[in-house]
Protein backbone atom coordinates (compact mmCIF):
# COMPACT_ATOMS: atom_id res chain seq x y z
CA UNK A 1 0.00 0.00 0.00
CA UNK A 2 2.83 2.19 0.67
CA UNK A 3 4.25 1.76 -2.16
CA UNK A 4 1.06 3.26 -4.38
CA UNK A 5 1.02 5.89 -2.17
CA UNK A 6 4.83 6.69 -2.77
CA UNK A 7 4.06 6.33 -6.72
CA UNK A 8 0.45 8.57 -6.26
CA UNK A 9 3.16 11.24 -4.71
CA UNK A 10 6.15 11.40 -7.42
CA UNK A 11 3.18 11.57 -10.09
CA UNK A 12 2.03 14.20 -8.44
CA UNK A 13 5.54 16.20 -8.20
CA UNK A 14 6.30 15.20 -11.64
CA UNK A 15 2.47 16.88 -13.13
CA UNK A 16 3.45 20.06 -10.60
CA UNK A 17 7.48 20.08 -12.44
CA UNK A 18 5.99 19.65 -15.31
CA UNK A 19 3.52 22.60 -15.34
CA UNK A 20 6.07 24.98 -13.08
CA UNK A 21 8.40 24.56 -15.99
CA UNK A 22 6.14 26.40 -18.38
CA UNK A 23 5.38 28.96 -16.03
CA UNK A 24 9.09 29.08 -15.34
CA UNK A 25 10.28 30.22 -19.06
CA UNK A 26 7.19 32.02 -19.74
CA UNK A 27 8.21 34.34 -17.03
CA UNK A 28 11.65 34.33 -17.96
CA UNK A 29 10.99 34.68 -21.73
CA UNK A 30 9.23 38.25 -20.31
CA UNK A 31 11.83 39.29 -18.28
CA UNK A 32 14.76 38.76 -20.54
CA UNK A 33 12.70 40.63 -23.25
CA UNK A 34 11.83 43.54 -21.24
CA UNK A 35 15.05 43.79 -19.65
CA UNK A 36 17.84 42.75 -22.74
CA UNK A 37 16.12 44.40 -25.69
CA UNK A 38 17.43 43.67 -28.96
CA UNK A 39 19.38 40.55 -27.22
CA UNK A 40 16.57 38.41 -26.79
CA UNK A 41 15.19 36.37 -29.35
CA UNK A 42 11.80 33.89 -27.97
CA UNK A 43 10.70 30.98 -29.79
CA UNK A 44 6.94 29.90 -29.49
CA UNK A 45 4.93 27.26 -30.48
CA UNK A 46 1.44 26.41 -30.69
CA UNK A 47 0.42 23.58 -28.79
CA UNK A 48 -2.24 22.74 -30.91
CA UNK A 49 -2.95 22.96 -34.88
CA UNK A 50 -3.88 26.21 -35.39
CA UNK A 51 -5.19 26.54 -31.44
CA UNK A 52 -4.36 26.51 -28.28
CA UNK A 53 -1.79 28.67 -26.79
CA UNK A 54 1.49 29.40 -27.45
CA UNK A 55 4.22 27.78 -25.11
CA UNK A 56 8.00 29.21 -24.78
CA UNK A 57 10.38 26.38 -26.19
CA UNK A 58 13.19 28.85 -26.96
CA UNK A 59 15.09 31.40 -25.52
CA UNK A 60 18.49 33.08 -26.65
CA UNK A 61 20.37 36.03 -25.01
CA UNK A 62 23.26 37.38 -27.02
CA UNK A 63 26.04 38.76 -25.32
CA UNK A 64 29.39 40.02 -27.13
CA UNK A 65 31.07 36.56 -27.23
CA UNK A 66 28.37 34.47 -26.45
CA UNK A 67 24.88 32.88 -27.15
CA UNK A 68 22.88 31.63 -23.75
CA UNK A 69 20.06 29.04 -25.40
CA UNK A 70 17.54 27.15 -23.51
CA UNK A 71 15.20 24.65 -25.31
CA UNK A 72 12.45 23.42 -24.25
CA UNK A 73 10.98 19.66 -25.53
CA UNK A 74 9.38 16.85 -24.00
CA UNK A 75 9.38 18.72 -20.67
CA UNK A 76 12.89 19.33 -20.42
CA UNK A 77 15.37 22.16 -20.25
CA UNK A 78 18.08 21.95 -22.16
CA UNK A 79 20.97 24.70 -21.26
CA UNK A 80 24.03 25.47 -23.62
CA UNK A 81 26.43 28.32 -24.58
CA UNK A 82 27.17 28.69 -27.23
CA UNK A 83 30.54 30.83 -28.31
CA UNK A 84 29.73 33.34 -31.16
CA UNK A 85 32.34 35.26 -33.34
CA UNK A 86 30.82 37.30 -36.09
CA UNK A 87 27.90 35.25 -36.12
CA UNK A 88 30.10 31.60 -36.41
CA UNK A 89 29.24 29.73 -33.29
CA UNK A 90 32.61 28.19 -32.94
CA UNK A 91 32.26 25.96 -29.44
CA UNK A 92 28.55 24.75 -27.31
CA UNK A 93 28.82 23.97 -24.25
CA UNK A 94 25.63 21.67 -22.36
CA UNK A 95 25.59 23.56 -19.29
CA UNK A 96 23.07 22.39 -16.14
CA UNK A 97 20.14 25.41 -15.65
CA UNK A 98 21.44 25.94 -12.73
CA UNK A 99 24.82 26.82 -14.01
CA UNK A 100 23.42 28.47 -17.25
CA UNK A 101 21.45 31.49 -15.04
CA UNK A 102 24.66 31.96 -13.15
CA UNK A 103 26.85 32.53 -16.03
CA UNK A 104 24.52 34.42 -17.80
CA UNK A 105 24.48 36.52 -14.28
CA UNK A 106 27.72 37.09 -14.58
CA UNK A 107 28.42 37.77 -18.05
CA UNK A 108 25.19 40.49 -17.98
CA UNK A 109 26.91 41.85 -15.20
CA UNK A 110 30.49 42.42 -17.58
CA UNK A 111 28.21 43.77 -20.03
CA UNK A 112 26.50 45.94 -17.81
CA UNK A 113 29.81 47.66 -16.42
CA UNK A 114 31.52 48.12 -20.03
CA UNK A 115 27.88 50.02 -21.08
CA UNK A 116 28.09 52.17 -18.20
CA UNK A 117 31.56 53.06 -18.38
CA UNK A 118 30.64 54.09 -22.17
CA UNK A 119 27.66 56.07 -20.83
CA UNK A 120 30.02 57.69 -18.87
CA UNK A 121 32.57 58.58 -21.52
CA UNK A 122 29.72 59.77 -23.24
CA UNK A 123 27.57 61.93 -21.25
CA UNK A 124 31.26 63.59 -20.21
CA UNK A 125 31.77 64.07 -23.58
CA UNK A 126 28.45 65.73 -23.62
CA UNK A 127 28.32 67.71 -20.67
CA UNK A 128 32.14 69.35 -21.65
Amino acid sequence: MDEVRDFDLHAAWIRRAQTDLHAFLEALAARLEGALPGRVQVERKREGFLTGPKRVVGITIRTDDNRYVLDAHNHEIHASRQHDVRGVVLKTETLTLDRWLQDLEEELRRLSGALEGARGVLQDFLTS
